[in-house]
């Protein structure tokens, strides 16, 4: 097996995986769309005094609310993240522990998990989705943000992997177990990867299919396969669909914002 043949299997502290992740933000409006999002929900809310962010990573997400909120509690197990975190946003109270260990010392108005529950094994998803709800405030917000299971990039990712990361499953154990308790709703938001060529767009690829660890790389031609099958534009150039399922739980008796992009 050599990179030329197949796919690369990326450290995810090493500078492949940082130039393929750059390439990804260089191209995409995920993070943009997610962010304006995000906001109308925070400007909705009744009471903005703690932000707390499960699953920071480097702190660019926490970043762009912090200012929001009177303080803000980041959780981030790994030290290479907690690290950059702790530079990225140095008023945050930055703790270094999984989801399931952490104590943030204040209930948070918004709890924000954002990509993270790739990393948790399915079979323990629907725990973490409950430690973070008991973290909220009683007029607070919990939202998970994870690919929508039928985004193009998710259907890539099954392709190779026969695998899918399935938000509803937990969404109906958490309703059958605690709806009496809490409002729970689901939106999708539309975003795009937009490349001009063959290498950047296999570049994101490679980004997206070494989501979870690799134990058989795929081989670069089928890859490059795929992506021209499903991801080629008719004018030239190359679209994958990376849509994203916001997750929002309240307790019950607080009315959900409109959910809408601001104009």
């Amino acid at each position: 097996m050599t990179d030329q043949e197949h796919i690369r299997i990326f450290d995810s502290q090493g500078e492949d995986y940082k130039q393929a992740f750059q390439i990804f933000l260089n191209h995409t409006d995920q993070k943009r769309n997610a962010k304006r999002w995000l906001q109308q929900v925070v400007d909705d809310l009744p009471v903005r005094q703690v932000f707390v962010d499960a699953g920071a990573g480097n702190g660019e997400l926490t970043r762009a609310f912090t200012a929001a909120f009177d303080r803000t509690i980041a959780i981030e197990p790994n030290t290479f993240l907690l690290n950059q975190l702790q530079q990225t946003v140095p008023t945050a109270e930055a703790i270094g522990l999984p989801i399931l260990s952490a104590q943030p010392s204040a209930p948070g108005d918004l709890v924000l998990s954002s990509h993270t529950f790739y990393y948790i094994p399915t079979d323990e998803w629907l725990a973490h989705l409950e430690r973070l709800a008991s973290w909220m405030s009683p007029t607070g917000v919990t939202i998970i943000v994870l690919q929508n299971r039928e985004s193009g990039c998710m259907n890539m990712f099954h392709h190779f992997f026969s695998h899918r990361f399935e938000l509803r499953r937990m969404v109906d154990q958490f309703r059958v177990k605690h709806g009496n308790q809490y409002e729970v709703m689901t939106t999708l938001d539309p975003a795009h990867v937009d490349t001009p060529d063959l290498p950047s767009t296999y570049a994101v690829a490679e980004f997206m299919l070494n989501l979870l660890g690799i134990e058989q790389a795929p081989r670069r031609k089928d890859v490059e396969a795929y992506i021209q099958s499903h991801f080629a534009l008719p004018g030239g150039g190359y679209r994958i669909p990376v849509h994203q399922d916001f997750l929002q739980i309240r307790a019950k008796g607080h009315v959900f914002g409109s959910g809408k992009l601001p104009a």
